[in-house]
């Protein structure tokens, strides 16, 4: 689970901002809330809003870079060096930090970087667990070829320690990638124990809890996304959308010889996956189905005890009898699909949604969030919106309400409505559409020069 996440020098914002997940004062729907025995209680849901260019962005790409530096480091056809703060001419040599305050495994710990993303170097790079008080496990700084690591919270064989430490040693000079991600490779030559195991349960945390879906995800989509779920996944979604009025009523599998769309490489990566994954999961007949979702179909794959596999499409079932593509659906029905596999996902994960109501009824969007604070599991939802429907404190807390707002000088600020106090039975949308919280465009000005044009 995220319990802060801090940044600056990216993008729109400049001096350091926090994001939090820890609640505040405010006494409404705690029934919802997550207990934690790390910490008493955490979120379950945040939204951001903020005027068109403010910096929701800003805040979604710094969560995305973030963990793509950790899982990945940087890559030659990657471009991450214009990403700093360009309002101030000295940030370009300046440190971009990120820093992850999360619960693993019933601990929570601070992890963290700081990078020259002009220069596609880190600088310095951090672990704590700060459970109950703040303790160092690792701490790198590569600009002073530093090192220092708790023994005493890592506890291996003397043998397997000189190779940690031959191992750090070649790591340092390494400016492209992080330690942690170093470590994924390095274990190979270490005895591991629970001890050591937490560098892959906080590795893990990056690349498979935390979730980021932004707005043009489908759009890229040269690259399908493999979800290995049952196949009551098509009953539910059939239901879930026949609920929200969408005119689908079910979703039938037809068979088909090849997975349409998907390049003959690409789609040899998906079977040697799938066939690696489904291996031990295999029901008494030796078979078993996975969906497999591309930004234009819906697959089940059925692979049988021979791993021989088999196709077919699931097509979306109207009221009148046809079937149709997921391609050849409205844009608010592709939403709802995306936003199911959200829902539907039954491990504990962090899934950040940029534009949640983009392509969806205001009614829809609302009870989307309904439905995501009634799910079960130490799941959380970080959204940015528009929707001032869900202004509202019987399905938002004060503070799970976040805004954005840029200042003259294009440098955007981050603040909690917890800031503002408001008593549980206001208006809160009046009050933001009126400009009390800020976060919403200046227009005033650009509508009364034009009809002063106009006169």
């Amino acid at each position: 689970m995220l319990i802060n996440f801090r940044f600056d020098n990216f993008l729109s914002i400049n001096e350091l901002v926090e994001f939090s997940m820890v609640p505040g004062r405010t006494k409404g729907l705690q029934e919802s809330l997550i207990n934690l025995s790390t910490h008493k209680k955490l979120l379950k849901i945040s939204a951001i809003y903020g005027a068109n260019a403010s910096g929701k962005s800003s805040f979604i790409k710094a969560l995305l870079y973030a963990r793509f530096l950790i899982v990945n480091g940087f890559q030659d056809k990657l471009v991450f060096t214009s990403s700093f703060n360009k309002n101030k001419p000295d940030n370009k040599k300046k440190e971009s930090r990120f820093e992850f305050e999360i619960v693993v495994e019933n601990r929570a710990y601070s992890y963290g970087f700081s990078v020259i993303l002009s220069e596609r170097k880190f600088v310095k790079e951090w672990l704590y667990d700060v459970t109950d008080e703040e303790t160092l496990i690792y701490t790198v700084n590569r600009e002073l070829q530093e090192f220092s690591i708790n023994d005493d919270f890592i506890d291996i064989s003397q043998e397997d320690k000189q190779r940690l430490y031959i191992y750090i040693e070649d790591n340092i000079q390494d400016e492209n990638q992080l330690f942690l991600n170093a470590l994924q490779d390095g274990k190979k030559a270490i005895t591991i124990n629970e001890d050591f195991r937490i560098f892959d349960s906080i590795f893990e945390w990056f690349s498979e809890t935390l979730e980021v879906l932004q707005i043009d995800d489908e759009a890229r989509g040269s690259i399908p996304s493999v979800t290995l779920q049952d196949e009551v996944y098509k009953m539910d979604l059939g239901t879930y959308l026949d609920m929200n009025d969408t005119g689908v009523v079910d979703l039938v599998p037809i068979p088909v010889e090849n997975l349409e769309g998907i390049p003959a490489k690409i789609q040899s990566r998906i079977q040697e996956q799938i066939i690696s994954s489904v291996a031990q999961r295999k029901n008494k007949q030796g078979e078993m189905s996975t969906i497999l979702k591309t930004p234009t179909h819906i697959f089940i794959i059925t692979v049988d005890r021979d791993n021989s596999m088999s196709f077919s499409e699931l097509k979306f079932k109207h009221k009148n009898g046809t079937l149709y593509s997921l391609f050849e659906e409205s844009d608010g029905t592709v939403r709802l699909v995306e936003l199911f596999s959200v829902l539907f996902n039954n491990k504990d994960k962090v899934f950040v949604i940029d534009e949640i109501d983009r392509s969806l009824h205001p009614l829809l969007t609302y009870n989307f969030i309904k439905s995501f604070r009634t799910k079960k599991g130490n799941n959380q939802l970080i959204v940015t919106t528009h929707e001032d429907m869900l202004l509202d404190f019987s399905i938002l807390r004060r503070d799970e309400i976040w805004f954005v707002e840029k200042n003259e000088e294009g440098n955007t600020s981050l603040y909690s409505l917890e800031e503002f106090k408001e008593r549980f039975d206001k208006n809160i949308a009046n009050a933001y559409l009126d400009g009390r919280y800020g976060a919403v465009p200046r227009l005033q000005n650009l509508f009364t020069s034009l009809v002063e044009e106009e006169r």
